[in-house]
């Protein structure tokens, strides 16, 4: 069996947890991945050999199989095999609008990157579920939507450090409260004044917690949810562009135009042009 391989997801219908690619490789001694920063949520899983991953702040993790090391969107990492016996990994390069949610449940962020195994049954529990990533890379995009979602799964109900409160920290808490309004109020005229009220917290101090614990601002938040769903309906309906405006929150189609023009680069008539499959039956 190959030990380099890359796999390029096929689909982009998800929009709560979605696959960009993914892969498995052994690493030469003393091969290097940075100083490099990623537009996406990476998961290196160790399966054998040891290697060094360390963070921009100068932060540096020796780490070894069963472990798992986290690369956050924006963030700038490097990562490096060992000498004498460099690791071999599987990588899942992810994203969607619940990913920082299910993150934050295993403990998993910017300032806390590493997954540790509690025990050895949970290690071998993770190490079946992503080599089933690699085994599945050429079956449907749904279940390797799935088994993601089951990788996620495992990463938070074993987790050494999993944290024995139900919601974790009091920022924590308050993010998901946030995220949870935004779920269901995205397309009404909400304001981060209104979620900040609706989490009774001021809003400056709002902004710093929530973006220490997601890496975006309310604002970047709101509106990477607002035109992910947006995306969604432009793709899989014929709904005017006006009407998609309003059923993301923007009562002005110029607005919203002019929003998703500085998301993705493009109007969101030439976005469908692009991207929306015509199916007959």
């Amino acid at each position: 069996m190959n030990n380099n391989l890359t796999y390029v997801f096929p689909n982009f219908n998800f929009v709560d947890l979605t696959i960009y690619q993914f892969g498995m490789e052994q690493c030469e001694p003393m091969l290097s991945c940075g100083p490099a920063m990623h537009n996406h949520y990476l998961l290196h899983y160790i399966v054998s050999g040891k290697g060094t991953f360390s963070l921009i702040n100068g932060e540096k993790y020796d780490l070894g199989p069963g472990q798992a090391f986290l690369i956050c969107p924006n963030s700038v990492t490097l990562y490096c095999a060992d000498k004498d016996d460099p690791w071999r990994y599987i990588w899942v390069e992810f994203d969607g609008l619940k990913a920082s949610t299910f993150l934050l449940e295993a403990n998993l962020t910017l300032k806390s990157p590493i997954y540790t195994p509690a025990s050895n049954a949970d290690n071998n529990l993770l190490s079946t579920y992503m080599h089933n990533l690699i085994e599945y890379h050429d079956e449907s995009p749904l279940k390797l939507i799935g088994t993601l979602y089951y990788i996620l799964d495992i990463l938070i109900e074993t987790s050494s450090k999993k944290n024995p409160s139900k919601f974790g920290s009091l920022a924590e808490f308050y993010t998901r409260e946030a995220i949870n309004y935004i779920e269901k109020n995205y397309d009404k005229d909400i304001s981060v004044n209104d979620i900040a009220n609706w989490c009774g917290l001021n809003r400056c101090y709002f902004g710093k917690i929530f973006k220490d614990t997601v890496l975006v601002t309310p604002q970047e938040f709101l509106i990477k949810y607002r035109m992910n769903k947006a995306c969604d309906l432009l793709k899989n309906t014929d709904i005017p562009v006006g009407d998609i405006a309003l059923h993301v929150g923007y009562e002005n189609q110029l607005n919203f135009s002019r929003a998703f023009k500085n998301a993705f680069g493009i109007s969101p008539r030439e976005w469908r042009k692009l991207n929306q499959f015509v199916t007959k039956h």
